[in-house]
Order: structure tokens, then sequence, then C-alpha cells
């Protein structure tokens, strides 16, 4: 399931000029560029885009046709699988009337949707209010007996940099949607663009015992993010997120050697652990390509001369 985010509908009620509207629309593409970047998304809006107000007086229509540069940016929004209206994706067990989501005292649809599915919240950067990563609401509920108030931060974001403090969370969510070895193959690029596989380690992978599944999708992830913070020109060795790496002993190194990518013979000491059992990740590091080169995946090597 993909990742949704649900248009703040009070971002587009400004008396903004149309030239801002412009300048807004495109750090708007580019903030959901960002997030499609680590897990498809869907854009939910209040109403059917095409006819959905940018600002007062001025429609998605009217911004489409403006300039070249802007329909690029309607194909890739249409890309995301835009949906509407918000009920459409609300969960079943929720009556819009029982809960009802506030912001500085004004009903938001949007931000509460987003807080009612686990979604973000994205908003046109056409005031200050909306430039931040998290958005305050003030909850009502109706209860059996009562009126229940809440308040709680949602998921927002109108920008790149807004968004980036929300990958991690993203990248996870989007992680724990694949279910097998080959989903993971299937999404390797969006999920691990800094991580590349050896032949091998693809094929051990596909036959991966399924008790290994979830610690390995786990080390990929850590090994992604390692390698994604990482600055080879800083330090030779990155700050690793997972606190069981460690090279193979010297007398072992000969049972890591693979054929590298370049055909030639190369040791991929580091490794990972996985459990149950004794099941190990064999890789390298690139520095020249800030990388990490997976080899093998699977039983502890040599665990059948042991």
């Amino acid at each position: 399931m993909p990742l949704l985010l649900f248009l703040n509908e009070l971002s587009c009620q400004s008396n903004a000029e149309e030239r801002e509207v412009d300048a807004a629309m495109a750090q708007f593409v580019d903030a959901l560029l960002r997030l499609s970047g680590w897990q498809s998304v869907a854009l939910v809006t209040k109403h059917p885009f095409m006819s959905t107000e940018l600002a007062q007086g001025y429609v998605y229509q009217q911004w489409r046709n403006a300039s070249a540069r802007n329909r690029d940016r309607h194909r890739f929004l249409l890309s995301l699988r835009n949906r509407s209206p918000f009920s459409e994706v609300l969960p079943s067990t929720v009556d819009s009337p029982e809960v009802e989501y506030r912001h500085d005292g004004v009903t938001v649809e949007g931000v509460g949707a987003a807080h009612l599915t686990g979604g973000v919240a994205v908003s046109l950067p056409l005031s200050a209010k909306w430039e931040t990563s998290w958005l305050e609401v003030d909850i009502q509920r109706l209860t059996e007996d009562s009126i229940e108030h809440l308040r709680d931060q949602v998921r927002h974001c109108s920008s790149a940099d807004e968004a980036d403090e929300h990958e991690a969370w993203a990248r996870e969510t989007g992680l724990s949607c694949l279910t097998t070895s080959a989903e993971i193959l299937a999404s390797w690029s969006e999920f691990f663009p800094h991580l590349q596989m050896l032949p091998r380690f693809e094929r051990d992978l596909r036959r991966l015992d399924v008790k290994w599944f979830l610690p390995v999708r786990n080390l990929l992830a850590d090994l992604e993010a390692t390698a994604a913070a990482w600055d080879p020109a800083v330090s030779p060795e990155p700050d690793w997120q997972n606190p069981h790496i460690t090279p193979e002993s010297q007398s072992r190194r000969k049972l890591c050697t693979f054929t590298d990518l370049d055909g030639e013979e190369c040791c991929f000491s580091l490794h990972g652990r996985m459990t149950p059992g004794k099941g190990r990740l064999h890789f390298r590091l690139v520095h020249e390509e800030q990388a990490i080169r997976l080899a093998y995946v699977g039983d502890k090597l040599g665990s059948d001369l042991d």
C-alpha cells in the first residue's frame, strides 16, 4: 500500500498571485518527489485535483496550462495515483461526524485525514505557518457518554527539506509492506539506492530461508542508512547503524572471497549476523561510490566444515 499524502486544503485558500502559486507549486512538487524516492506514494485531495483551487480564483487547471514546466510537473503529479475525496481512503470504522480536527482553531480535513490514516499532510508553501515538519492539532472525538479532547502532532511538509525529517520513518513504513524476497528485489532501487548486489547475492536472496527474511530486511535497512550518511572523504569507515557488523577473522577470509562486478576476486570480509541459527550477510565498502556492495547471504560460510 502506498504512503498516503493528504493535501491541506487550508494552504490553498490564500490570496497569492499566480507567480507566487507557480513558485509554491514548484517547491510542493519537489517535496513530493523527495517523498516518492523513499517509497510509493498516493496524493489525496478534498476535490478532484483538476478543479482544486490553489489560491483564491486560481485553479489547478489554470496552473497546469501556464507553462511547459508546469505541464511536466502535472505529469509527475498524475503518476501519484491521485485520489479524492478524503473520505475514500479513511478507515471504514471512522464516522466523520464523530471526530473533528482543528489547527489554530480552524477545522482541517486533510490534516485530520493524515492523522487518522498514519499518512503525511502536505501543503502549498504560501504562508510561513506551513513551513514546518509537524502540525499541532486539537482533536475532538465523540465517545459513548462524553466528548474527548486531545492534542497531537501530524507529520507534515511543504518543502523537500521538511520532508527529510520523515525519511527514516517513511523508508521503514514502506519496507514493512515488503513481505517476500521477490518484493524486496522489485523495489531495490527505491529502498536501497546505496546498496549494490553481486549476481550471487541476488540468487541467495531469492532462495533465502524464510526464518531470516525479517532479520535480512532489517539489516538491509541498517546498511542503507549507514551508506547514505557516510562521507568516505571524512572517514574510511562509516558509522554503523547496526551494532553487529564485524570483519571476518584472518583465518577465515579465504571463505569470503567472491568474484566482484569487474571480474576480479575480492574479499568481502565485513558481515552482519542473522538469527535464529548462524546466518551471515557479507559485503564490502565501495569508497569511490559511497556504496556498500553485497556478495552473500545465507548460512555462515564454511558451516558445513565446522
